[in-house]
């Protein structure tokens, strides 16, 4: 009977042990401050366990069942969570219930470099104004040590970020020309073969303005497609922001892959079959067939550059706004 009854002492511990530190799943979402998921990004939930989030940004860890809060936290990235404050969650009583979370800059991050570009700003003014410039220092150090005593920025801190600042204002002027310059000789070069192909087999003048077109945009493209990696880098160095890096590469990549490979490139090889109906020893049918077909596929490859030309422009407006501000 004592045998029996310690072992039934026993069960009942073990079953309530695994009661008290059974396990469910914590179910949540990363989102950036546009609503959009963030994918694959490392994270952990604060002495508990480790995850990445998938496509839709969706992640679970595994929780102990009597947990009321978890605090999560980003792994190998500079952004923060800045909703829920500070990463911490309720857990919900619905095991199925998703939680969202919302990653960006740091408010620190963004207080100091406002911070950093309103001190530039008036280290311009004042010398616009003549100041002299030990006054000039003086009343700059001034105005950073007030700052400092307000908020939580130290002054080595603001330092490097107006030198952040200066070179994100020498850099930015010379990605938007790239980018606008491009844009730019993409369309002219789309008007150009819209306007310009049906003329173009029989008149010289016709063929010139599209291999002018052709040239012009080739220039405009080799100047993205050599340097897309260095501006890339310096979006990377100068701006530290993940999301910003990101939307840089995908414009070079839909500019160089979708408008460029899939449209602009074939575009291109229309000139040789111009020159082939001019130079070519084809009969009258022959030629007249040659000449349907160009036409024919020009027009539908315009009608998909101009869609992607609305596209690319869009997302160009887009990343130029924010690097920017």
């Amino acid at each position: 009977m004592k045998h029996l009854s310690k072992t039934a002492i026993c069960l009942a511990l073990l079953a309530l042990s695994a009661h008290t530190f059974g396990q469910r799943k914590f179910v949540g979402r990363l989102l950036d401050a546009n609503r959009k998921p963030v994918v694959g990004m490392s994270l952990r939930v604060v002495n508990i366990g480790v995850a990445k989030s998938g496509t839709s940004g969706n992640f679970d860890v595994s929780i102990p069942e009597n947990s009321d809060v978890v605090t999560l936290e980003l792994v190998g990235s500079k952004l923060s969570i800045i909703y829920p404050f500070g990463g911490i969650a309720k857990v919900p009583k619905n095991k199925d219930e998703q939680i969202e979370f919302y990653i960006g800059e740091s408010p620190t991050n963004l207080l100091t470099r406002a911070v950093a570009k309103s001190n530039n700003e008036m280290k311009e003014n004042l010398s616009k104004l003549g100041i002299k410039s030990d006054d000039m220092l003086s009343t700059l150090k001034s105005y950073r040590e007030a700052v400092e005593k307000l908020i939580d920025i130290k002054l080595d801190n603001l330092s490097a970020e107006e030198e952040l600042d200066n070179q994100r204002k020498d850099f930015y002027p010379t990605l938007s020309k790239a980018i606008n310059n491009f844009i730019n000789e993409a369309k002219d070069l789309k008007d150009a073969f819209k306007f310009s192909t049906d003329h173009a087999f029989d008149d010289p003048q016709a063929l010139e303005i599209l291999t002018r077109s052709i040239n012009s945009y080739n220039d405009a493209y080799e100047e993205i497609n050599k340097n897309h990696s260095s501006y890339e880098k310096n979006v990377k160095d100068y701006w530290a922001n993940e999301s910003k890096e990101t939307e840089v590469k995908e414009w070079f990549n839909y500019a160089l892959g979708e408008l460029h490979s899939s449209n602009i490139f074939i575009l291109n090889l229309k000139i040789k079959d111009i020159n082939d109906y001019n130079t070519a020893n084809l009969n009258k049918t022959e030629k007249k067939a040659l000449r349907t077909r160009v036409l024919h596929e020009i027009e539908v490859i315009d009608l998909q550059l101009d869609r992607r030309l609305q596209e690319l422009d869009k997302r160009a407006e887009v990343l130029l706004n924010r690097l920017a501000n």
